[in-house]
This record gives C-alpha cells, structure tokens and sequence, in this order.
C-alpha cells in the first residue's frame, strides 16, 4: 500500500507534487497547533448577583464584580494583592441593640502572595478582637507546572538507556538513548498527546 502510494506521487507532475506537499504541511501544522495549544482556563462567573437569605438565617453575599474598585479600606500586607473583597454588616442582637448598640460593618480582604492566601479583616465601626480564616479546599492555588522528566530504562534485549521527556502543549516530546549488548547504540525520538 505504501508502495503504491509512493509510485502515484512520483508520477505527479512537479506543480501538483508541491500542491500536495504544501496541503499536507498546513494539515500538519494545524493539527500540531491543535495538539500543542494550551487549553484556555475557566473563568470564574463573574456575572452580579442578588444578595440571599437562607433557611437557617445566613446570608449569601450579593455578587458585585468591579473592575476598578475602591482603595482597600486597609492595609494589604507587602508583597500581597488583594484578589477579593467582601462587606458584611452586622445588626446587634435585639438586647445589644435595645443598649443603644449600631450596627456593625467588617471588610474583609481574601490577599495572595504566590501559593500563600491570607485573610485581612478590618472595620470602620469598631476593633478586630479575633480573626480566624480556615481553608477548606487546598487546590485553589495550582502548583507550578514540573514540564521535565528523566530517567533510566532496560529492556528485554537487556539494552541499558537514559530517556528525556518534556511536555509542549498537549504534546509530550522525548529522545532515549540505549547502549545495546553487542556496543552499538540506539537513539530514539518519541512524541505523545496527553489526555
């Protein structure tokens, strides 16, 4: 079949010979493109949403996304920045409130620095007395992406290599080299998708 592929290509004419060449390498490069893309992150939905009461008497925070937003009401520790905001005001319970007590605002700021979050609570109504901030999930700050592997392989010819690998895009590209029993050498180039 190769052959005879083979034999009908050779007896193309020259123009029809380059036109083919030329389809095969844009085909190539497209599908090189495509396999070497990085797929674009998920945004988050970042659409504004109505504040909720639940059930239970708790609140889920009406979303207002703001592309240029105030000053922080606080400081934002030095090598930090601020990724998130939320206000939350609190009315004193009923005995607290027939004293003569207001109600209460806190700020809050979610800062990151590299793969550290922290919390910086503050409040224009009164004194931060305690703060506590407990991740939950631990995923939220991806590692830093390892592109490299290495290694050493034996196979059953007892042939003793070393490998390269390296991921480009979706593509996983690598070379090995193995020293056969009789002395020669055998190099190998390999190239994969991941999925």
């Amino acid at each position: 079949m190769i052959t005879a592929a083979i034999t009908a290509f050779a007896g193309l004419s020259l123009r029809t010979k380059v036109e083919s060449i030329a389809v095969v390498a844009v085909l190539a490069t497209g599908g090189l493109w495509w396999l070497t893309r990085t797929p674009p992150p998920v945004p988050e939905n970042l659409t504004p949403a109505a504040q909720q009461r639940q059930a239970d008497g708790s609140v889920e925070a009406a979303r207002a996304p703001d592309a240029h937003p105030a000053p922080a009401p606080h400081i934002i520790p030095k090598g930090y920045t601020e990724v998130r905001r939320d206000t939350v005001t609190v009315a004193p319970a009923p005995a607290a409130a027939a004293s003569g007590c207001p109600p209460v605002r806190v700020d809050l700021s979610l800062v990151r620095n590299g793969a550290d979050q922290r919390v910086v609570a503050s409040s224009p109504d009164g004194q931060i007395v305690s703060a506590i901030d407990v991740p939950i999930e631990a995923a939220m700050v991806p590692a830093a992406p390892k592109p490299w592997a290495a290694g050493l392989s034996f196979d059953t010819r007892h042939a003793v290599g070393v490998w390269v690998d390296r991921d480009v895009g979706r593509l996983v590209v690598g070379g090995a080299l193995s020293r056969l029993p009789d002395g020669k050498t055998e190099a190998q180039v390999r190239v994969g998708v991941r999925f």
